[in-house]
């Protein structure tokens, strides 16, 4: 059976974008998983209702540090409760893969495809990576169509849970295509950035089709929706079970 898994990358987002999308998601009686890349007061008064997760940025240029420790260490020291990250970007590698391990993370979200369901799987390290089935700034990159149309619900109704990600700027914004944001990042700097108003979304907030009625529509015609935890605990039954198959064979 077909279930909805909601996820969401905060990007460092003002707190207006934040607040919009995860009040929006709720309203509708989904409970993302929120990977956050700062700590955000609109998150914190909600993490009884949320799974928060991690969004490291490993990369040179990254505010959260300079080396992979570096990163580790400061992404760790916000506050969160659920054990798994994804990086920004998905910038991973084996180091950053091992060290997010060692920190303390069981589940991994690195792998995002182009509307392609794969299962849950243990990876290398033995953290549980749960594949991204649409990305939101993926989806507009490759020029899929804003309308829910009939491929695409045959597609997203097909076996198995769909995890997608969505930023919250592209809701706030109702991103129509992918040139569209990136001019909006191109004309701010990082600060104007992270203090964007509400009016000032309000004034940069497409009024056509965009991410934010392709995912009002995307809601409407699922009919089941589950939490990335829950696909970890399947995986683990599935593990147990099968190490459980293997000790009798010995």
């Amino acid at each position: 059976m077909s279930k909805l898994v909601v996820t969401v990358d905060l990007d460092w987002a003002p707190e207006p974008a934040i607040e919009e999308t995860i009040e929006f998601l709720l309203q509708n009686s989904i409970h993302p998983t929120v990977f956050i890349t700062h700590r955000s007061k609109y998150i914190d008064t909600k993490v009884s209702q949320l799974e928060v997760g991690l969004h490291p940025y490993f990369s040179p240029d990254s505010s959260h540090g300079q080396t992979i420790d570096e990163v580790v260490q400061h992404i760790t020291s916000l506050p969160y409760n659920f054990p798994g990250y994804r990086c920004h970007r998905f910038a991973t590698c084996n180091l950053s893969a091992q060290a997010m391990m060692n920190a303390g993370m069981k589940i991994s979200s690195n792998v995002c495809t182009d509307l392609e369901y794969i299962r849950p799987f243990k990876n290398r390290y033995g953290l549980t990576e749960i594949p991204i089935f649409l990305e939101d700034g993926g989806y507009l990159w490759r020029q899929h169509s804003l309308k829910i149309t009939s491929n695409f619900k045959e597609l997203f109704l097909s076996e198995g849970a769909k995890v997608i990600l969505i930023h919250p700027m592209h809701f706030a914004i109702n991103t129509p295509n992918f040139d569209y944001m990136h001019q909006i990042k191109q004309s701010v700097d990082r600060n104007s950035w992270n203090n964007m108003t509400s009016k000032t979304l309000n004034q940069l907030r497409w009024e056509g089709e965009g991410i934010r009625t392709f995912l009002k529509e995307l809601i409407q015609i699922s009919s089941q929706t589950c939490r990335l935890s829950d696909l970890y605990h399947d995986v683990l039954e599935l593990h147990n079970l099968n190490e459980a198959v293997l000790e009798s064979q010995n």
